[in-house]
């Protein structure tokens, strides 16, 4: 038994599929399926078994991958620290994030994460918050940036910055002027904000409620609310992101009364998917040196 073995134990365990696994070994199937049969031998059970067109792990399988994976992972959190005081963490790391966070934020903090491991490789991909969260939690995505998701429990949702909430008007609007208001300074206006189903519209929906203010819950995004409130002479409460600077007739009133971390956005990973040493390394990095959050001890995520 050898280590490459193990490897490929791991990885045939999670794709179940011989030449799926092959692939993303970067080896011929027929050298994945002599060393799994080596394996096999050697302990003296079968690991899987035929599954229509894929396969799947047997009891006894099902036994050794939990202990593969813990000893794996073993192996490469010491290998992370090794590399990490080296400055020589190498990997690919999948990430997803909702496209806001592509305008500053996330470029920054991969801008400064690379500086400090150039040999690491971060493939970005962006969507809906509930789409990243399922992406992370399906395996598609190692880490996300998003909103809270509910009813997703193999998800831990880390605190990692966050877009405050504001209310804005064409710049010829009444309120155009204010540069700071209160919520119920909006009661007598008609006023627009994100679709409730998503969860950015939940937050605020919430918000609104409790400070008595009725809104229409209509858009799915800055880009929609503000290209409305460009051409209306409605009020829209809407998170201050870089999607807003493409308006020029719109002004930004803060509201004095909503918190600034109202709208969280967190890092998520599944504590269900196999974290790799480069993943590991890069969520501890954002951990430590994330931005526009309130004091707080950096630790070690995952």
């Amino acid at each position: 038994m050898n280590l490459p073995q193990l490897y490929y134990f791991r990885k045939l365990a999670e794709v179940q599929h011989y030449t799926e696994a092959a692939k993303a070994l970067y080896i011929t199937q027929p050298s994945l399926s002599d060393s799994i049969a080596s394996l096999e031998k050697e302990l003296g059970v079968s690991l899987f078994q035929k599954k229509g067109r894929n396969i799947k792990l047997t009891k006894y399988g099902e036994e050794f991958y939990q202990y593969v994976s813990e000893s794996l992972g073993i192996l490469e959190h010491g290998i992370s620290l090794i590399k990490e005081k080296s400055g020589h963490i190498s990997g690919s790391i999948d990430v997803g994030c909702i496209p806001t966070l592509l305008g500053d934020f996330l470029p920054e903090a991969l801008d400064r994460y690379q500086k400090k491991n150039p040999l690491a490789t971060l493939n970005i991909y962006h969507g809906m918050s509930i789409e990243v969260a399922q992406g992370v939690s399906c395996g598609k995505y190692d880490i996300g940036f998003c909103s809270m998701v509910d009813d997703m429990p193999d998800l831990v949702f880390v605190p990692i910055t966050y877009q405050e909430l504001i209310a804005i008007v064409q710049d010829n609007h009444p309120l155009a002027d204010r540069g700071a208001m209160y919520l119920s300074d909006l009661k007598d206006y008609r006023l627009t904000t994100y679709r409730d189903t998503i969860p950015i519209g939940k937050v605020v929906r919430k918000l609104l409620k409790e400070k008595g203010v009725e809104a229409v819950y209509s858009y799915d995004d800055e880009i929609s609310i503000a290209g409305r409130i460009s051409k209306s002479s409605k009020v829209a409460i809407v998170a201050d992101t870089p999607y807003l600077r493409q308006f020029n007739n719109l002004a930004k009133v803060r509201l004095l009364d909503v918190p600034k971390d109202t709208r969280m956005i967190y890092m998520v990973y599944s504590n269900k998917n196999f974290i790799t040493s480069a993943v590991e390394a890069f969520a501890n990095f954002m951990v430590a040196s994330c931005l526009n959050m309130p004091e707080k001890e950096p630790s070690s995520v995952v």
